[in-house]
C-alpha cells in the first residue's frame, strides 16, 4: 500500500511538473509574439519642436498608438541634418532598433543587397491586412526585390507639385486671353515682358519649375518611358531635345529669365512677390507663399491657375511624383518584425486621421461643413507627423487637411488639377544597383549639358553628345537593369 501511494504521489508530482513546464513554455512563447512587445523605432522628426514636458517617447500621439496596439514603443529621433549618416552608423552597430525609417531609396537597396534587412512578405500577408488594402500595388512593387517585400512603403499623397499661375489683372489690362497653346504662352510672355517689364518665364537653378513646358513636348525629366517595347530614360529622347531647343529659343528672345542659374526658390519667391514675374510654374502650395505675399504687397494683383500649355503635337502635362517617398525597414537582428507590421497596420488605418491631422476637436474641427484648423495647436503638435511613416491613398483626409488651411488658397483644387495632368514614369520597381552607383553623376551630367544648351553656351546638337556620354558613363547598365525588371514584371 505504501509503495502504491509512493507511485501515485510520484505520478502526481510528475503531472504537476509537466503542467508547470507547459505553462512556462506557453508564457515564453507568448512573450515572443507581438502582444505586449517592446519595440524600438527610428524615425525622422525633421527638426520639429516638442511642447514643454514632451519628447518623442512621451506625448499623447505615441500614447494613442501604444494604447491601440498594446505595444511599448521606444522612439529614436536622430538629428534632421545628417539623418542618413546616422542611419548608416546605426546599421554598422551591434545594437540595432526594430524598425528604421529611411527616405532614401539607395540606402534601402544597399542594405537589401547586404542581406541586412528582414524579408517581410509572409508577415505582411498575415498581420498587415490594412497595409495591403490601403497601399497601392505599385508602391509594393517598389519595395519588392527578388519576390520578397523588404520594407513597408511610405507613399506620397499628392500626385505632383507643379501648376501654372498667371497674373489675371495683367491679362485683363492688356486685353489678353488665358494662354492655352505653347505659342499663346509665348505671346503672353512677350506682352508681359514689353508692357509690364517683368523678367519673363522664371526657371530655377537645377532646371526647376519647367515641367509644364516639358509636358508640352510629351516628356519629363528623370522618368522611364516605353519606346518600341523597351524602357528608355526620358532625358535621352528626341522629345527632350525638342523641349530644350524651345527653352533655348525663349532664352535667346529674352523671354526666359536670364538669371535662372542663380534662381533658388527664395529668389523665385521674391520675384513673384515683387511684381517681377507674371506667369510662372508654381508649387501647389505657393498660393499660401509668394502669391499671397504679392497680393499683400500689391492689392491689385490677381492670380489664377491656367491650363498646362499644349505643344505642337497636342500634348500637355506636368511631372508626376514618385509614389514611394520612404521605407520602413526591419533589420535582420530584430525579433519583433511582427510587432512592427502590426503597429504600421494600425497607423495606416484606424490611427491615420488622428495622427496625420491631429485629434479632432483639439487641432481641427468641422464648422458649417468646412474643416478649420486651430493653427496654434496644429503647429504645437506638428511633431505627431513623424509617426505617419505609412499613409493610405486618402483623398477625403487630404481634402480636410488642405481645406482647413484656407479655402481661398485653392489647395485641394490645385492638387486635383495636378493629378489630372500628371505624367508618370513607367518604371515602378525598386531602385536598381546601377541607379545607386551612377545616378548622381548622370544627373550632374544632365544638369550641366541642359543648362548650357538653354543658355546658348552649347549648340542644340550637343544634346547628342550628352546622350552618348550618358550611356557610356553608366546609363547603359542602368537601362539594362530597368528593362530586365520591365520584361519580367
Amino acid at each position: 500500500m505504501k509503495a502504491f501511494m509512493s507511485r501515485k504521489m510520484l505520478l502526481l508530482v510528475s503531472l504537476i511538473a509537466i503542467m508547470l513546464i507547459t505553462t512556462v513554455a506557453c508564457s515564453k512563447d507568448s512573450s515572443s509574439t507581438s502582444e505586449n512587445a517592446s519595440i524600438e523605432i527610428v524615425v525622422n522628426n525633421y527638426g520639429r519642436a516638442f511642447p514643454n514636458g514632451m519628447d518623442e517617447s512621451n506625448n499623447p500621439y505615441l500614447d494613442f498608438i501604444e494604447e491601440n496596439t498594446g505595444l511599448d514603443i521606444e522612439v529614436q529621433v536622430p538629428p534632421a541634418e545628417g539623418y542618413m549618416e546616422r542611419l548608416n552608423v546605426l546599421m554598422a552597430s551591434n545594437e540595432l532598433p526594430d524598425m528604421i525609417y529611411s527616405p532614401d531609396a539607395t540606402w534601402f537597396v544597399n542594405y537589401v543587397n547586404q542581406k541586412a534587412l528582414t524579408p517581410l512578405t509572409d508577415i505582411v500577408k498575415e498581420h498587415g491586412k490594412n497595409l495591403t488594402k490601403l497601399i497601392p500595388e505599385e508602391a509594393w512593387e517598389a519595395v519588392t526585390i527578388d519576390g520578397e517585400i523588404y520594407a513597408i512603403p511610405h507613399i506620397l499623397q499628392e500626385a505632383g507639385s507643379e501648376i501654372v499661375y498667371a497674373r489675371q489683372d495683367w491679362l485683363d489690362e492688356l486685353g489678353l486671353e488665358k494662354p492655352v497653346t505653347l505659342d499663346e504662352y509665348v505671346e503672353v510672355l512677350k506682352a508681359f515682358k514689353e508692357q509690364k517689364s517683368n523678367v519673363g518665364f522664371v526657371m530655377t537653378d537645377q532646371l526647376g519649375r519647367i515641367s509644364p513646358i516639358l509636358g508640352a513636348f510629351g516628356i519629363q525629366r528623370n522618368q522611364w518611358v516605353e519606346r518600341d517595347g523597351k524602357l528608355v530614360f526620358s532625358s535621352t529622347t528626341p522629345e527632350m531635345k525638342e523641349a530644350l531647343a524651345f527653352l533655348a529659343d525663349l532664352y535667346q528672345q529674352g523671354l526666359l529669365d536670364r538669371e535662372f542659374p542663380s534662381n533658388n526658390l527664395t529668389v523665385l519667391g521674391e520675384k513673384v512677390a515683387n511684381d517681377r514675374a507674371g506667369l510662372f510654374t508654381a508649387a501647389w502650395w505657393d498660393t499660401r507663399g509668394p502669391i499671397l505675399t504679392n497680393t499683400q504687397n500689391n492689392p491689385d494683383a490677381e492670380w489664377v491657375s491656367i491650363d498646362y500649355p499644349v505643344g505642337p503635337n497636342g500634348k500637355s502635362g506636368t511631372a508626376g511624383s514618385a509614389l514611394v517617398r520612404g521605407y520602413n525597414a526591419v533589420p535582420v537582428t530584430s525579433e519583433n518584425a511582427e510587432a512592427v507590421v502590426k503597429m504600421l497596420d494600425f497607423i495606416v488605418s484606424d490611427g491615420f486621421r488622428d495622427i496625420f491631422l491631429g485629434f479632432e476637436g483639439d487641432v481641427w474641427e468641422i464648422k458649417d461643413g468646412v474643416a478649420q484648423t486651430n493653427f496654434e495647436k496644429h503647429n504645437e503638435h506638428l511633431y505627431r507627423q513623424m509617426y505617419t511613416t505609412v499613409e493610405p491613398l486618402d483623398p477625403e483626409t487630404t481634402k480636410i487637411r488642405l481645406d482647413s488651411l484656407g479655402l481661398e488658397f485653392n489647395l485641394f483644387d490645385n492638387v486635383t488639377k495636378i493629378a489630372e495632368n500628371a505624367m508618370f514614369s513607367e518604371y515602378t520597381g525598386p531602385p536598381t544597383p546601377a541607379s545607386g552607383t551612377y545616378g548622381g553623376q548622370l544627373r550632374a551630367l544632365e544638369d550641366e549639358f541642359f543648362a548650357t544648351i538653354i543658355a546658348g553656351n552649347r549648340p542644340i546638337s550637343d544634346f547628342d553628345v550628352f546622350v552618348e556620354r550618358w550611356y557610356k558613363d553608366g546609363g547603359q547598365e542602368w537601362t539594362d537593369q530597368v528593362n530586365e525588371w520591365f520584361l519580367n514584371k
